[in-house]
């Protein structure tokens, strides 16, 4: 961790956690540019407050609702300080001897183990009652690791985290137990989960990714992301992307 010179504390804004709410999912870690959060004995912690800007980032991303910004006597937020965190940050995961599997454990996050479903989804045409054809977990791209076995597949689906919200019969219609990632364009698409959708398209058979979006503006942004990474990619990969409307209807379906 970078030292910091002591300094003479103000009254300003920054981060308070609230250790019985939070569940130490990792979330506000990765929302955090300055780097001043880590998880620490399973909770997320403040490292140093010159780091916290106090703005509140990391708030929104909380699922716990464990974060808000107070205001108190605090270190001042020091940029030079944050600037040397986040390069000595970058040096260590350069340095990580197994990469690849620091994506599926960088949150702590006891639900993010990975869980492969083994018995085959039927469809359930014809019954009242749809059967679920999730065959994985996690799904959420941030959560992932690229080597899972379930990415062993020719076939990967990503979604916008409205989608299923959105089309009623996602599971019979677009999931049917294929394996998938999910992703929110607008709020949840850093560079660390860029690199991790680098990584799965590029460690495994994968042949064919069908991407379903929303209609809206923030959504379709997501193409702009895919493009640069599918260059990347030493063979050919068929794209089709699925638009599905606010209303839960299919607006379009093309390849991209």
């Amino acid at each position: 961790m970078i030292e910091t010179q002591p300094q003479k504390k103000i009254k300003r804004k920054i981060i308070k956690i609230d250790e019985e709410l939070c569940t130490g999912c990792g979330q506000c870690v990765i929302a955090c540019a300055e780097g001043a959060l880590a998880i620490i004995d399973g909770k997320a912690k403040v490292v140093n407050e010159v780091f916290c800007d106090g703005l509140g980032a990391c708030i929104g991303d909380c699922p716990e609702g464990a974060l808000e910004i107070i205001e108190c006597e605090a270190a001042q937020f020091d940029e030079v300080a944050v600037e040397k965190h986040l390069e000595s940050l970058k040096e260590k995961e350069v340095n990580q001897p197994t990469p690849t599997m620091s994506h599926s454990h960088q949150c702590s996050c006891p639900s993010s183990a990975t869980i492969v479903y083994e018995n085959p989804y039927e469809t359930s045409e014809g019954s009242d009652e749809i059967a679920s054809a999730l065959r994985q977990w996690p799904t959420k791209l941030t959560l992932v690791n690229p080597t899972a076995p379930y990415f062993n597949n020719k076939e990967l689906v990503i979604v916008s985290d409205c989608a299923p919200m959105a089309f009623g019969d996602f599971h019979r219609k677009i999931m049917r137990g294929r394996p998938l990632v999910t992703v929110c364009p607008m709020l949840g698409l850093g560079e660390y989960e860029l690199q991790k959708l680098e990584e799965i398209l590029k460690s495994n058979p994968i042949e064919h990714v069908e991407v379903i979006l929303m209609e809206v503006s923030c959504c379709q942004k997501f193409r702009i992301f895919l493009d640069p990474i599918l260059s990347t990619v030493n063979r050919p990969i068929i794209v089709e992307e699925t638009i599905v409307a606010i209303d839960g209807s299919i607006l379009k379906k093309s390849k991209i």
